[in-house]
This record gives C-alpha cells, structure tokens and sequence, in this order.
C-alpha cells in the first residue's frame, strides 16, 4: 500500500504543492478546463467550483485595488517628504545668509508635524478608525455592486 494514501493535507499545502509542480513543469498557468476536470478528480461539484472561482476573481480585485491605493499613498508621502525637504533647506540658506535671529525652525516644525501626521496616515495599520471602517465598508459595496 502507498504510504501516502492516508496522508491529508490542508489547503495550504495544497497550494503550494500545486504551484511547485507548476513550477517545475514550467507553466505558470492551467486553463479553465483543467481547473474543472481537477476538481471533479477530488469530488468538487462544479458549482461550488464557479462559486470559488468567482470569490477567487473578487478578492484578487479588492487586493489589486488596495495594493495600488497604499502605492499611490506611499508616492504621495514621499513627494511630500521630498517637497519638506527642499523648501526647508532653502529656507535654511535663506535664514543663514540674513541678518536677524533664526527663524527657519518654525516653518519646520510646522511641516514636520504635518508629515508626521501624513506618514501616519500611509504607514499606520488600516481600520482601526471609526471613519477607516466606514471607507472601507463603502470601498467593498462598490467592489459587490462591479460584479
């Protein structure tokens, strides 16, 4: 008797195990087909099969969304780190090249404050405020009402 025949695997293992055989067959990919004919292989009715498919699809699109989202936000922080710096540096030149006290500090505590508080906003873990939660609430009724 095979001395894998009784051994279970959890669907984790299950995937990586597929991706690796993938792998080594070269193919990155199955077609639709294949998907079906596998999955009748292990007894999965092929509606549960489409209904997994298409949760598959959905969560696949709300990930893709919220990746590019944190993309677009980390840019945005760091135009903003860049833009803090360069001002502030001219206005440290500036204060160094005129008479009178120094002055340029105050200009950077203000912006400091402000991109402590806008690194924060991309950095920080996502949902742990009330208003977070409510965008996040409309942002997955948007991604329902797409399909």
């Amino acid at each position: 008797m095979n001395q894998h025949a009784s051994r279970q695997y959890d669907s984790d293992e299950v995937t990586r195990i597929i991706r690796r055989a993938l792998k080594l067959k070269n193919e990155d990919t199955i077609t639709h087909q294949e998907l079906i004919d596998t999955a009748e292989e292990i007894e999965i009715d092929p509606q549960l099969l489409e209904t997994a498919i298409k949760q598959e699809q959905h969560e696949y699109k709300k990930e893709s969304i919220q990746k590019a989202r944190l993309k677009r936000r980390k840019a945005g922080f760091y135009s903003h780190l860049g833009s803090c710096l360069i001002v502030n540096s001219a206005l440290l030149l500036i204060n160094s090249f005129t008479p009178g006290p120094w002055w340029f500090q105050w200009p950077l505590l203000g912006w400091g404050i402000g991109l402590a508080f806008h690194f924060k906003a991309v950095f920080s873990p996502v949902g742990k405020s009330r208003g977070s939660r409510k965008k996040m609430r409309r942002r997955h009724a948007e991604l329902i009402m797409c399909d």
